[in-house]
């Protein structure tokens, strides 16, 4: 028994040398993360945004979607690491990203030229078509931290025609070059190659004013729930149900007054 044993070993460690996958016991890296710099939002992804893979955030107009996006960006080019943002509808506004706190020398933005916008104001879908090449592109280049195709104002109908073989290409392509892949939707599109599925809702504010005046938001509250996180459990257990949090969005207007 004890000379079979013997054997037993002498054999694995031979083996293993040449086939570690196989006898060897893989341990799992943990997930790098980026901070949103969102105290309530970190907390409840559990340290930030998984880097390497698809986060994909959805949800209406005016529900903090981009603000949710400018914060990450803003923590991860505050780090040195380069961005970029695939704006599929020439929607961002440069003075309330550098309000945010975003680096833009580290940022590169995307987007349609006006002159190409009024030609094409029409064809929503070619517009979403050069943003996703755009967007593959870049992650196939490699060198950025984070990446968001901003596609926001893409109506669903739109979304669902981008193929299941282009989500895929993205996750792999994003887990290769150890980017944030970040979707702006308007309703989740990406399926199970999203990790991360998070939906943003409004809160109902209380406006702020003076003597009268004209009411303005000072700070403006979201709710944002975290859907589904590939990265937690097991894909056989039962899904957890979603977890909620609240958080506050300072607005541009009370930071430059």
């Amino acid at each position: 028994m004890a000379a079979a044993h013997a054997i037993r070993v002498q054999i694995e460690a031979t083996l293993a040398q040449r086939v570690p996958a196989a006898l060897s016991l893989k341990i799992k890296q943990a997930t790098e993360r980026f901070v949103t710099n969102i105290a309530e939002v970190d907390a409840l992804l559990g340290g930030g945004i998984p880097r390497g893979t698809i986060t994909e955030v959805s949800g209406t107009a005016s529900t903090g979607k981009t603000s949710f996006a400018l914060s990450t960006i803003a923590s991860i080019t505050q780090l040195g690491n380069a961005c970029a943002w695939v704006d599929v509808n020439d929607a961002l506004s440069p003075e309330a990203t550098a309000a945010a706190g975003v680096v833009l020398q580290r940022l590169l933005w995307l987007r349609v030229s006006p002159e190409r916008a009024k030609r094409v104001q029409d064809k929503p879908w070619s517009r979403l078509e050069q943003a996703l090449k755009a967007s593959d592109l870049l992650l196939q280049t490699g060198g950025f931290g984070a990446i968001v195709l901003d596609m926001s104002d893409v109506l669903p109908q739109y979304a669902r025609r981008i193929p299941l073989a282009t989500w895929y290409r993205f996750r792999l392509a994003a887990e290769h070059a150890r980017t944030a892949l970040i979707f702006l939707t308007q309703s989740p599109c990406a399926s199970s190659c999203a990790s991360l599925s998070l939906r943003c809702d409004p809160i109902h504010a209380v406006p702020f004013s003076s003597h009268g005046e004209t009411p303005l938001f000072e700070r403006q509250q979201y709710q944002l729930a975290r859907e589904r996180n590939r990265n937690e459990g097991s894909p056989f257990m039962h899904p957890k149900p979603a977890q909620t949090v609240n958080w506050p969005a300072e607005t541009l207007w009370s930071r430059v007054r």
